[in-house]
C-alpha cells in the first residue's frame, strides 16, 4: 500500500510558547522523517493552499470564525483558559485545514489533486489539533475542526455520500461529535480514556434525531493499553465502519494514549500504534476507499516522531522497528491479560450499540 504525507509550512505562526501545544511537535516528527529511510517512498505534499472561509463555513458558524480571526489578531492572548492564540494562529489553522483537504484530493483522485498518482492514505502533520473545536467554541487547543472540515468538503465537493471518522486520540472529540451528532451520513467512532477532558463520550451518546446510532463511542478504562485498544478495533470499530460501508476514511491522530506522554494514564505503545493504523489501512483497502489522517494529540517531542513514523508504516504496510523504549513491552498486545474494567466495558458498549449494530457486533 502506498503512504505519504502532507505538510505544513511555517506552522511555527502559530506561536505558543511553553504550551504542550507548540512547533517542536511537529518539527520533531517531520526532521526525523525526512533524515529516516522511508522518506523517499513516500507521496510528500507541501499543502499549496489554506482552506477558505467556505470550507469551515460548512462546520463552523460565521461567528464562531470570526472570533478566532479577531482573537488572533489581538494576540497573543487565550480563547479559552485552554487555548492560546497569536497573530498568525488564523492563518495557520485555515492552512492546517486546507491540508486536510489536500489529502482528502490525494487519496480521492478530487479535481485538484496535485499529482496523477492516487495513494491510498495520507498523513496530514499538522497543528494546532482540531478535535475539540465546535461548530461555534474553540477549546481544547483547538480552532477549526480539521477532520470535520474534510469530511463535509469530501461529501460537498468531491461528491461522497458517506464518511467514517475513527478518533483514536486518548481525549474525546467532542467538538467533532458535536458537528455530526444528527447527521447519518457521518459515522463517528472514538476510542478515548475515560474519565479524562473535556468531560464527554461516555457509552449513551449515541447520537441525535436522524443521526442516532452513528455515534460510537468507546470509553476505555485509565491504563488501558495495546490489547485493550486492539480489542476495541477487532471487536467494535473495525465491525461497524465495515458495516456503514463509507466512501472515505478519516482519522483523527492523536498520538497521546502512549505511556510516556504527559497528559493521559493510557500504556498504548509504538507497536500498538502501528496495529492500529495496519488495521485501518487494512479496513480502507478491503471497502475499496482511501484513507487520510489528520494529526490531532501527543505532546511528547520525543515520543512523537518514532509513533508518527510506526503510524506510517501501518499505513504504508512497510516494516519498521516496532521496539518501545518507554515501555517494557515490545510487541502489542504483550504483557499479560486485559484489564478486568475493560471486559465489563466492552459488555456495556456492545450492548448500548446493539439497536443500530447488533447484526455485526454479536
Amino acid at each position: 500500500m502506498s503512504t505519504g504525507v502532507v505538510l505544513l509550512p511555517r506552522h511555527h505562526e502559530h506561536h505558543t510558547g511553553e504550551h504542550p501545544e507548540n512547533a517542536a511537535r511537529i518539527d520533531a516528527v517531520v526532521d526525523s522523517l525526512r533524515s529516516g529511510p522511508d522518506w523517499g517512498d513516500f507521496e510528500v505534499l507541501e499543502s499549496p493552499r489554506a482552506a477558505g472561509v467556505e470550507d469551515i463555513a460548512r462546520v463552523h458558524s460565521r461567528a464562531h470564525i470570526d472570533l478566532v480571526r479577531d482573537h488572533a489578531a489581538a494576540g497573543p492572548t487565550w480563547i479559552d483558559g485552554d487555548t492560546v492564540v497569536s497573530p498568525g494562529t488564523y492563518d495557520v489553522t485555515m492552512r492546517a485545514a486546507g491540508a486536510a483537504m489536500v489529502a482528502v484530493d490525494a487519496v480521492t483522485g478530487g479535481d485538484r489533486a496535485e499529482s496523477t498518482a492516487r495513494p491510498d492514505s495520507m498523513f496530514a502533520l499538522i497543528r494546532p489539533p482540531g478535535h475539540h473545536a465546535t461548530a461555534d467554541r474553540a477549546m481544547g487547543f483547538c480552532m477549526f475542526n480539521h477532520a470535520a472540515v474534510a469530511a463535509r468538503y469530501a461529501q460537498e465537493v468531491i461528491g461522497i455520500e458517506r464518511v467514517a471518522i475513527l478518533d483514536w486520540d486518548v481525549h474525546h472529540g467532542n467538538g467533532t461529535q458535536d458537528i455530526f451528532e444528527a447527521d447519518s451520513s457521518v459515522l463517528f467512532v472514538s476510542m478515548h480514556q475515560w474519565p479524562l477532558y473535556p468531560g464527554s463520550g461516555w457509552i449513551d451518546e449515541t447520537g441525535a434525531g436522524e443521526g442516532r446510532g452513528f455515534t460510537v463511542n468507546l470509553p476505555m478504562p485509565p491504563g488501558s493499553g495495546d490489547f485493550e485498544h486492539i480489542d476495541a478495533f477487532d471487536r467494535v470499530v473495525g465491525p461497524v465502519i465495515d458495516a456503514f460501508d463509507p466512501g472515505l476514511l478519516l482519522v483523527s491522530a492523536g498520538q497521546d494514549g502512549h505511556v510516556a506522554d504527559p497528559l493521559s494514564s493510557q500504556t498504548l505503545t509504538v507497536a500498538g500504534y502501528n496495529a492500529l493504523a495496519a488495521r485501518a489501512a487494512g479496513l480502507a483497502a478491503r471497502l475499496g476507499i482511501g484513507l487520510v489522517a489528520v494529526h490531532e494529540g501527543g505532546y511528547n517531542p520525543e515520543t512523537l516522531p518514532i509513533l508518527d513514523h510506526a503510524i506510517l508504516a501501518g499505513f504504508g504496510g512497510f516494516r519498521t522497528d516496532l521496539s518501545d523504549p518507554w515501555s517494557p513491552h515490545s510487541a502489542a498486545g504483550a504483557g499479560g491479560s486485559c484489564l478486568d474494567e475493560w471486559a465489563a466495558r466492552l459488555e456495556q458498549i456492545v450492548d448500548s450499540q446493539a439497536p443500530w449494530w447488533g447484526r455485526v457486533l454479536g
